[in-house]
């Protein structure tokens, strides 16, 4: 007998304060297992940990040394076309995604004379290839544009609650929270680096690091140690601070995410189809009780 898949319901960009716009969601908080969620900081990586347990992601782009964008670096000449040429970089930066079924991307602002250096952590999205998934996006991207208290987010959030409320779940997660910027600071553009919202990443000799190191803006930010592969010299900025301008902004945004997942605007959330009352937990603490549910309820495990 076949055994089911675990179905799992995404929102992206929903922190728990949204409860208070969705009456079916928050209903179900009174029912099963609930709680606010710690995914780290970074991107991507939280929704790994809860999948597969463990990740090194903390950005969409990295130095892996394999070259799987160097042939963009033929298609440079597309920036002198403005809106239309970056659309054709990101046709063809996704087409060989696309035959891989990986997730499909945007470049951004990345600069083209820098975009072919880098390697892509991202791949295929691991709940997609092991659950039952259905995803809904709509809160990242208003969250960015709007803020976190615009009617238009407030708008979002009450019809994916009476979507969500017609579907049938295991489990509800968001990947992230959302905050809306207080302040914008400045990094430098110098050597190899890649500029992300929240994160500066640098790579080079000590002599350059140490240079670069003196320019960052220490008093918004913090220095994190992780795998050299996505920096040898990372900025964090404090929560609520945008770095601008960056590889992906053309404009400064009011809603940003990323940062330490310990913040209380940064806390994602989940429901799990389990009687229980609310309990906050780490994307690792999570996969656990998620292999748990999925062993006692006869579920594929992943």
């Amino acid at each position: 007998m076949d055994m089911r898949k675990l179905k799992v319901i995404m929102i992206d960009a929903f922190k728990p304060s949204y409860l208070e716009h969705a009456p079916f969601l928050r209903s179900l908080t009174e029912q099963y297992r609930w709680g606010e969620l710690n995914m780290g900081f970074g991107h991507w990586r939280g929704v790994e940990v809860l999948f597969k347990g463990e990740s090194e992601v903390i950005a969409n782009f990295y130095h892996d040394g394999r070259g799987s964008l160097t042939y963009l670096k033929y298609f440079q000449w597309l920036g002198y076309f403005g809106k239309l040429g970056r659309f054709c970089i990101d046709v063809l930066f996704n087409f060989p995604r696309w035959m891989r079924r990986y997730e499909l991307l945007r470049t951004g602002n990345i600069p083209l004379n820098r975009l072919w250096t880098f390697d892509v952590a991202v791949k295929q999205h691991i709940a997609r290839q092991k659950c039952e998934f259905f995803y809904f996006g709509a809160l990242d991207e208003l969250g960015h544009q709007y803020g976190t208290k615009s009617k238009e987010i407030i708008s979002a959030i009450q019809a994916i609650d009476k979507k969500i409320s017609t579907m049938n779940f295991d489990f509800i997660f968001s990947d992230h929270g959302m905050i809306d910027i207080t302040k914008k600071v400045s990094v430098p553009w110098i050597g190899d680096c890649f500029i992300d919202s929240d994160m500066a990443r640098y790579w080079g000799s000590k002599k350059e690091l140490a240079e670069i190191h003196k320019k960052l803006p220490l008093a918004d930010g913090r220095i994190v140690k992780w795998n050299a592969l996505y920096g040898e010299l990372i900025f964090l900025a404090k929560t609520g601070v945008l770095i601008y301008p960056n590889f992906w902004n053309k404009t400064v945004v009011k809603g940003m995410h990323g940062y330490d997942g310990k913040h209380p605007d940064m806390k994602a959330f989940y429901i799990l189809k389990k009687k229980g009352k609310k309990k906050n937990v780490s994307a690792e603490e999570l996969h656990r009780v998620l292999q748990q549910y999925s062993r006692e309820s006869g579920v594929e495990t992943f």
